[in-house]
């Protein structure tokens, strides 16, 4: 929306759009408040947004640009006109560095000559919106479809969609190899919210790629999503109570057969594909720099957790699609092994053995009930988690996976604090699956548009490249308002803002640390199996073991990057300033060497593109003494949670700091069942705005009750008038019966007697 636009009054503004001030608007605006949601920068989301590899690139050199610049207050000047008397502008901060210590490079060689020609011929022309040039004029044509190319290859990713994908998993790795810039485009969403549609164009085909290559990889990804699905029906059959026809058993023998049989053709595709592994270039990446989502802030969510409740209750989730992490690895001997969760993968795990597996199995429905049994505790509330599972007599490879891969605690975490992340964990376990997360497809940047979507459906106003310079104050030291940075004046009740929208006295960060992140684009998994594993590693260095590195991998089902790549995020609390360095033990580990000197490193995946950062951790902060009335903060995030569960109960509690008595994003009305009522029904709500309207209460009051006691007074009459007229018409039915024949006079009293019974209730 543009400035000129927006309106004048307000009863909340909201600065920036983070995941915590979407949810606070969307709660805001869902129970009726006009609320207006502003952000200095071009794309949704604050720390949480995710870019595709040409905005990600764009980002880095933003945030270097802004580090080199002191922060400096806006300048009063012409904005006085706007204050009033009595109003008091405060000056509001300059845009800030998000990020330091940034470095990104290539880890591949450039092309050729050869292969930068090859490719030329190779890309083929994008022109949806081009009028197309007339046939006759040949060479005109072929110019102006060069020049159009060139400036929409060109042109700046603000102008990008956000992909527009079904509810559809199974075709995640087919919808994401098609042309980048296809509609189902995976690489922006720098833009507005956009509603997602619910039909699908059909993938566009390349005409340059050979089809002998390409059709036997489709045919057998036909086959294989065939014996998926035929999995998947046979193991709903499995829980089903009906007996089974013998045509339902002989079609179950079909389907495992050709289930047997496509297991076996992606086998042979999956060796001819290590025996022939692609050489990656600069230029290859490059190319593909739409069908990348990257995430700031990667996280998976809690099948339990309190975000994905809020997603349900408020059927947010329906502009979202997610998918499981269908694996959680740890790193036990140095080598990488699942981690045993639930019963059936106790019991199942060859490297726990038999009498582990019963001390596990014992501990775990210990844990998923601790509260009810504070004997079992008694006595270690005071010590390390690590310590109570001694106590226990777990054996060491017990205490690993229970420690560093279901509660993901580290060496100083007391024993409450494990047992309750133990217990959310197995709460999780086996809600959505054999599995305790989900992850939102394109990235945890799509949760930030879709609460802010849902608080633009009832009534949110979005304007983006727009922000506050100053905050107006009146004479009671509340807040009454804003001047934007097009110098407009906004007034509001309440402003919420993000604390990097406010000035340093009015803020106080309780979280001090920092956060080294980084981003690496690599041709391999780094534990390859016959399936795209969404993977979830804790893992533990040596050199630190207080401060373990989170490992969450993506594959192209996750509707993150393109097909045969791999997206690989590393978290850790840091206490340097260089991140790459922080990162190096994990990175050694898992990647195979740059110069790859070892053979040994010929199954680990190669780094193709890699980024660096430090964030600074914002995810608790308060407000000082110094703040103006009226005005609330929220946090902005860059913590190393691997949960977004904290940004719920922040909003909430902010939304009952200004609404006490109002519910916390409620269930939307299905509008199949909202009722529309015409003008000509409108009286039956007579009377109802004397509870809302002051100074006027006694006079509608009395109103009322005139019109009350004049309406009961007709009704009244016309039921006696009524019963009067009921009885002289039945004493003249029985006169009229006297005057004739007894069986003539019943017969005619009978039908007397119906007719002003129906005239009666007429």
């Amino acid at each position: 929306m543009s400035n000129e636009d927006l309106p004048n009054d307000f009863d909340i503004i909201i600065l920036g759009t983070g995941l915590t001030t979407t949810i606070s608007a969307a709660a805001f605006s869902r129970i009726g408040l006009k609320v207006l949601h502003l952000d200095r920068n071009d794309y949704y989301g604050g720390l949480f947004a995710n870019f595709n590899l040409d905005a990600i690139e764009a980002w880095k050199q933003k945030n270097i640009d802004l580090s080199k610049v002191d922060s400096e207050s806006h300048a009063v000047g012409k904005d006085k006109d706007l204050c009033s008397d009595g109003v008091t502008c405060v000056n509001l901060p300059q845009e800030t560095a998000q990020a330091f210590n940034l470095s990104s490079s290539f880890h591949v060689r450039e092309r050729t000559a050869e292969e930068e020609e090859a490719a030329k011929k190779l890309q083929t022309p994008f022109k949806p919106f081009f009028s197309l040039p007339k046939p006759s004029d040949s060479d005109s044509a072929s110019k102006e479809i060069s020049e159009e190319k060139e400036a929409f290859q060109g042109s700046d990713t603000e102008n990008d969609l956000t992909p527009n994908q079904p509810h559809l998993q199974n075709k995640s790795q087919e919808d994401s190899s098609q042309d980048p810039t296809s509609p189902e485009d995976q690489g922006n969403s720098r833009t507005q919210v956009v509603q997602k549609e619910k039909s699908i164009a059909e993938p566009v085909k390349d005409e340059s790629e050979g089809k002998e290559s390409e059709q036997p990889a489709e045919e057998a990804s036909a086959l294989v999503r065939e014996g998926d699905k035929a999995s998947n029906d046979r193991d709903m059959n499995h829980f089903s109570s009906e007996p089974k026809s013998k045509n339902d058993e002989e079609f179950g023998e079909k389907l495992s057969e050709e289930k047997k049989e496509s297991s076996v053709l992606e086998d042979n595709i999956q060796g001819s594909v290590q025996e022939k592994k692609k050489e990656w270039t600069a230029g290859d990446i490059k190319d593909e720099w739409r069908k990348f989502c990257l995430d700031l802030s990667p996280r998976v969510l809690f099948c339990c957790g309190d975000i994905i409740e809020l997603l349900i209750r408020s059927d947010v989730a329906r502009y979202c699609e997610f998918r499981t992490v269908s694996r959680v690895l740890t790193l036990l001997k140095n080598k990488l092994e699942p981690v045993p969760c639930s019963r059936a993968d106790v019991f199942g795990s060859k490297i726990v053995s038999l009498i582990e597996k019963r001390l596990m199995m014992k501990f775990l429905q210990f844990a998923a009930d601790f509260e009810n049994h504070p004997e079992e505790y008694e006595g270690h509330q005071n010590s390390t988690f690590l310590d109570f599972l001694k106590f226990k007599k777990l054996t060491p490879n017990l205490q690993h996976f229970v420690q560093h891969a279901i509660a993901m605690v580290d060496y100083s975490s007391g024993t409450e604090h494990g047992l309750q992340r133990t217990k959310k964990f197995l709460q999780s376990l086996g809600r959505y699956g054999n599995t305790a997360f989900l992850f939102p497809l394109y990235g945890t940047g799509e949760l930030s548009q879709a609460f802010a979507r849902m608080s633009a459906v009832f009534g949110g106003v979005y304007c983006l490249m727009e922000t506050a310079t100053h905050l107006l104050a009146d004479a009671d030291n509340k807040c009454c308002g804003i001047i934007t940075s097009k110098g407009q004046r906004i007034n509001c009740k309440y402003l919420v803002a993000e604390s990097s929208y406010l000035p340093d006295t009015y803020t106080k960060r309780l979280s001090s640390g920092k956060v080294s992140r980084g981003i690496y684009i690599t041709d391999s998994s780094i534990s390859r199996s016959s399936d795209e594993d969404l993977t979830l590693l804790n893992f533990i260095c040596e050199e630190d073991s207080s401060r373990s590195v989170t490992v969450l991998e993506m594959p192209p089902s996750a509707c993150v990057c393109p097909r045969n790549l791999f997206v690989v995020y590393f978290t850790r609390v840091s206490n340097s300033d260089d991140p790459e360095r922080d990162l190096q033990e994990v990175r050694e580990r898992l990647f195979a060497s740059p110069d790859g000197a070892s053979s040994a490193e010929e199954s680990r995946p190669n780094i193709l593109w890699s980024m660096h950062f430090t964030l600074n951790d914002w995810s608790m902060v308060e407000l000082t003494d110094q703040a103006v009335e009226n005005v609330l903060v929220l946090s902005e995030g860059g913590d190393a949670e691997i949960d977004l569960d904290k940004c719920v109960p922040e909003a909430k509690r902010l939304f009952h700091q200004v609404c006490p008595d109002e519910e916390f994003l409620p269930t939307p009305p299905n509008p199949e069942d909202i009722i529309h009522v015409d003008d000509t029904e409108s009286p039956v709500a007579t009377g109802s705005n004397s509870e809302f309207e002051s100074g006027q209460e006694n006079s509608e009051e009395k109103k009322g009750g005139e019109i009350i006691s004049s309406e009961a007074t007709d009704q009244e009459k016309n039921r006696e008038e009524n019963q009067d007229m009921q009885e002289t018409e039945g004493t003249s039915a029985e006169v009229m019966c006297d005057a004739e024949k007894p069986e003539e006079g019943e017969e005619k009293a009978v039908k007397m007697s119906k007719t002003l019974g129906q005239e009666n209730e007429s």
